[in-house]
């Protein structure tokens, strides 16, 4: 009897180890699909569904992380992102999927923080750090931009 216990709770455990690893794994792989879009009314606000910081260009690659963009009481836009400094593995980077149809702006932002003007712009404007507002959608792979505005600050 004492041998069928000690079974039994070694079962018992043994389960609970496997739930809790597949629960990891299963946050683990989740994660891509935690990417999101930016609500309404900050998606408005911004003219943007998505910001992002360039982290990493190659070879007609794009990677960003991601800002968070939230509009405060007086109405006025904040955003925040990683700082440049910070070492980004290229699992937390978000992949940025262009095509030939996807058109690129470039907003020149003037130094009172007033709106910028934008200019056609193309893949070779983009820059390691800067601000990029996109819209589009996220897909498995990565974000999906019919647009992405450049804004050099």
């Amino acid at each position: 009897m004492k041998n069928n216990m000690r079974n039994g709770i070694w079962k018992r455990a043994f389960l609970f180890g496997v739930v809790c690893v597949l629960a990891f794994v299963v946050m683990g792989c989740s994660e891509k699909g935690a990417w999101a879009v930016l609500d309404s009314e900050t998606a408005e606000a911004i003219d943007a569904d998505f910001r992002g910081k360039v982290r990493k260009l190659e070879d007609g690659e794009l990677f960003v992380a991601a800002c968070k963009v939230e509009i405060q009481e007086d109405g006025s836009i904040s955003s925040s992102s990683p700082s440049s400094k910070a070492p980004l593995k290229d699992s937390d980077l978000i992949p940025v999927i262009y095509t030939e149809d996807t058109k690129f702006y470039v907003r020149d932002v003037p130094d009172d923080g007033g709106e910028g003007q934008d200019r056609e712009g193309s893949f070779s404007d983009l820059e390691l750090h800067m601000i990029v507002d996109m819209k589009g959608e996220f897909g498995n792979d990565g974000f999906h931009p019919s647009e992405i505005r450049m804004l050099k600050l």
